[in-house]
């Protein structure tokens, strides 16, 4: 009967505090004295690689503890080690627990009140995994994670994985919210999704935090929480970089209960004008959103991304979060994405390559043309801002400037020039034949490591990465080209680019020395090459060797005598690297087998000989272990002889023998005498 007094008693609450007719339909109070079985089991050790996140901790039950209706999770330094998988000595512990096979469902609201914990490396984490496929194709929602520091745990988050396949490639969707003051550590807090069919909304405290719907990602993904049943997961993790000297231990949190509710009433938008309206809907889940179709151009950029991203605080100005995606090549990137019509506005900008540039609207602010600029502190940042309609929004912006994207002759000294064009499109118009040049630079010999090309680059395509692509067809190491100009001054350097920089612009670049003859404009700080044409010019460029002035005669090191082993045709300098060892030979002066049955007065000497006459012999047992040559017993031997001066190196093997033992003395041979021993008779 107390069981059903608390049951009545929690949906009492739960429908006239939220307005929803909530039904329990689990719960555990965590009123009893141990860690009720029917619904939970302890997942036991390491897992695969600290469970898939280098975790340093071993789970185990004694972790656990249940009293006073407050389940505890406490984590603990173990001074000896826990042995854990491949004999891995694990120095913490703490617990894991699951409803795996006892208790899962599918749609609903399942809360947790928890107090979590302060200190750097504790990771507590309250979160559910489906039942059938895999990771991440089959998904993962984390209700509630959070990582201690030296200061307060003031920060909670919580996030929905999915991918393509198991092990394939992922994404995810993740939110963060702070604290003012404090430590959600202090106190209790409520930890909460509300989840229905295409949505999961997340609620601290009753509050909504964040929510998704399909829409939220891209169209490369499907969205996986429709299927299955999903089971609960508690557990108090210690991250892979560690706790530091300030953490404490023993240290847990502690969870009060954990509840499932469900029901029968349509949840959905409830707002008319919002692009996701739910007429049938009687209880509004806040998951109203207006879908916005992004769309930039990045043709007068003059970057040339991998991929184009939208960042703001909407997902903490995160680098790669929100892809666009440009199919057919036109440089215009698009996507589609929905948001949550909170507080009417949504601020943004466009990055690329997880924030390897992002566009600045600063310039356009500063001279009066950044009307798409609605926050900015006039020095630091200037940053995009929309505002929702009650409908599906379309931009159509275009990256780095407010204005539109025209094209047209951009060169001043063109006949044609148009000074609103920021894009070039090949129509400048000069009245005469273009100017011809034609570069050529010594490289010195093979381009390094991970380049592939050598560009000329230079202020008449705003420096703006490839340029003009020399070849070097006879492999001389001469790389040279010919391009058409504009009449006046060029200025230029040249690059390696390829690969090693990922195809995005220059990777090592090479100028003429500040203040030589062929720094073109010696009075500014830039040491760059240069020239200036008339109007039909032809211009054959000296050879030059790279960041020099002239061309240049490289030395090639090596070894320059023929009658060394690594003779190098193609050296012009010794570098004192010949070795000869092919010359060089083992010579055996002698052996002595041992005197006697178990004796250890054998010898070996022996010398070498093709060498400097400065060697050292070592000699080595069936174990590789050294001998001393002058007192071995029986048995197999390797002598080695070493040139001091060369390295050369030569060896041999040798047997030494005992006496055979025979009744008639005058039956013994004598054996493993030198030389100089011999008696003839």
């Amino acid at each position: 009967m107390r069981i059903t007094c608390i049951l009545y008693f929690v949906i009492f609450c739960c429908t006239n505090s939220e307005a929803q007719n909530w039904q329990l339909i689990w719960s555990d109070e965590f009123d009893g004295s141990d860690l009720d079985a029917n619904f939970w089991t302890h997942e036991i050790g390491t897992g695969n690689w600290g469970w898939g996140n280098g975790e340093l901790q071993f789970y185990q039950s004694e972790n656990t503890i249940v009293s006073d209706g407050i389940l505890t999770i406490e984590s603990r330094e173990e001074p000896q080690g826990i042995v854990g998988q491949w004999g891995v000595l694990h120095y913490y512990s703490s617990s894991r627990i699951v409803t795996r096979d006892k208790f899962d469902f599918r749609y609903g609201k399942i809360e947790a009140r928890i107090k979590t914990i302060d200190g750097q490396g504790f990771w507590p984490a309250f979160w559910l995994l489906p039942n059938g496929g895999c990771w991440p194709e089959n998904g993962e929602i984390d209700i509630m994670e959070q990582w201690g520091n030296d200061g307060p745990t003031n920060q909670t988050t919580g996030a929905a994985h999915l991918g393509n396949g198991c092990q394939g490639s992922s994404t995810y969707q993740s939110w963060s919210t702070n604290l003012d003051e404090g430590s959600y550590a202090d106190s209790f807090h409520i930890y909460s999704i509300i989840w229905h069919e295409n949505y999961i909304g997340w609620y601290i405290d009753n509050e909504l935090q964040h929510f998704i719907t399909p829409t939220s990602f891209s169209n490369e993904f499907d969205w996986p929480f429709n299927q299955d049943n999903w089971y609960i997961i508690l557990n108090l993790a210690i991250t892979n970089s560690g706790p530091n000297d300030n953490t404490n231990f023993p240290s847990n949190i502690q969870i009060d209960y954990v509840r499932v509710y469900q029901t029968d009433e349509v949840q959905g938008c409830t707002d008319s004008s919002a692009s996701n309206y739910n007429p049938d809907a009687i209880v509004d889940d806040g998951s109203c959103v207006e879908v916005i179709n992004f769309n930039v151009n990045m043709n007068c950029s003059g970057e040339n991304p991998n991929t184009v991203y939208i960042s703001g605080p909407f997902n903490n100005w995160c680098g790669d979060c929100h892809p666009l995606s440009d199919d057919n090549g036109d440089g215009i990137w698009s996507a589609e994405y929905s948001f949550e019509n909170n507080n009417g506005h949504l601020e943004y900008k466009y990055t690329f390559d997880n924030w390897t540039g992002q566009e600045d609207l600063l310039d356009d602010v500063l001279i009066g043309e950044g009307s798409c600029v609605e926050v900015t502190d006039y020095a630091n940042y200037a940053n995009r801002k929309l505002y929702f309609t009650g409908g599906d929004i379309i931009t159509n912006d275009v990256y780095g400037q407010c204005t539109e994207c025209l094209d047209g002759c951009t060169d001043y000294n063109a006949l044609n020039y148009d000074p609103l064009a920021t894009l070039d499109n090949g129509t400048c118009n000069y009245n005469c034949n273009n100017p011809q040049v034609t570069f050529s630079i010594n490289m010195h010999g093979p381009l390094p490591e991970g380049y592939t090309n050598v560009v000329i680059n230079g202020s008449w395509n705003g420096w703006n990465g490839w340029g003009i692509v020399l070849q070097d067809y006879d492999n001389d190491y001469i790389w040279e080209g010919t391009a058409e100009f504009n009449t006046g001054v060029t200025e230029y350097v040249v690059a390696y680019t390829g690969p090693a920089d990922n195809w995005s612009g220059w990777g090592i670049v090479g100028g003429t020395p500040l203040g030589s003859l062929c720094d073109f404009i010696p009075e500014d700080l830039y040491a760059n090459y240069g020239f200036d044409l008339d109007c039909g010019e032809v211009i054959d460029l000296p050879t030059v060797c790279f960041g020099e002035c002239t061309d240049c005669v490289v030395d090639v090191p090596g070894c320059t005598d023929a009658s060394a082993d690594n003779f190098d045709p193609n050296a012009t300098e010794d570098d004192g690297s010949c070795t000869y060892c092919s010359s060089f030979e083992i010579v055996l002066l002698g052996t002595s087998d041992a005197s006697a049955a178990g004796a250890s007065d054998g010898s070996v000497q022996a010398t070498g000989t093709g060498g400097s006459s400065n060697y050292v012999v070592s000699i080595f047992n069936i174990d590789n272990a050294p001998a001393n040559p002058f007192a071995l017993s029986a048995g197999d031997y390797t002598v080695v002889v070493t040139d001091l001066v060369s390295g050369c190196e030569a060896q041999t093997t040798v047997t030494i023998s005992e006496p055979a033992v025979a009744e008639n003395p005058c039956d013994i041979v004598p054996s493993g005498l030198f030389v100089d021993n011999i008696i003839h008779n």
